[in-house]
């Protein structure tokens, strides 16, 4: 595999390159860290374990953190609508302008948490991530010609470990670069979550101003 090639590959639309899609993933590790640490040990992405939450509250009989981890279910939902909608309603537009849209959707809408996380006591920023979140995990679901998500990790572990069993035992050579390019998209996450925390402890809500740079470096690939 030659590195330099497989990071980006022009013969790929830009959202499915490497380069592009291990910055979306650096993003979804941080999210997920920065809305546990910041806001109450809710996941921005992992909506299996607020939902496991959420059960889990119920049978305790703690209906207040129903609500706590239900909201960003309910705004993972409406994300992916809303991802669906502009995939729909703008049909014409190139896939370049359908990516401009969604990372600069992405960006206003951290950018408004960044000024105002709170409204009426109500702590927005876990219900704006996770509806981020899901624009992201809807919109960006390819790198170099293989399935993956940016914004959790257990698809990418599974494909990651297919194909270290297909190219160590089956002798299957044409499994060794899927199985580099998701053990790197595995690492970068972790990288994404130990920023996130990082960042976090050290400079609280502030840190939401790394994912809005990094984003606007996306925008340059575009």
């Amino acid at each position: 595999m030659k590195f330099k090639e497989t990071l980006i590959n022009k013969n790929l639309p830009v959202h499915e390159q490497l380069a592009f899609c291990l910055l979306l993933t650096v993003i979804g590790g941080f999210f997920d860290a920065y809305t546990y640490v910041n806001c109450g040990g809710i996941f921005a992405n992992a909506q299996t374990g607020n939902l496991i939450f959420v059960g889990v509250d119920l049978i305790e009989g703690k209906l207040s953190d129903v609500w706590h981890y239900l909201v960003p279910i309910l705004s993972f939902i409406l994300g992916v609508l809303v991802s669906k909608f502009i995939e729909n309603k703008y049909k014409q537009l190139s896939i370049f302008k359908h990516i401009y849209m969604l990372l600069v959707t992405q960006v206003m809408a951290l950018l408004f948490i960044f000024i105002e996380h709170s409204i009426f006591g109500i702590d927005i920023r876990p219900i704006v991530i996770s509806f981020i979140c899901a624009i992201q995990f809807d919109g960006f679901r390819k790198v170099n010609n293989l399935v993956f998500a940016s914004v959790f990790c257990t698809g990418n572990l599974r494909s990651m470990t297919e194909h270290l069993y297909k190219y160590m035992f089956l002798k299957k050579k044409e499994s060794k670069d899927p199985f580099f390019i998701y053990l790197i998209v595995v690492i970068v996450f972790l990288f994404g979550v130990v920023l996130g925390a990082a960042s976090s402890k050290y400079y609280a809500h502030k840190a939401i101003l790394v994912p809005i740079i990094i984003i606007i470096i996306n925008l340059f690939f575009v």
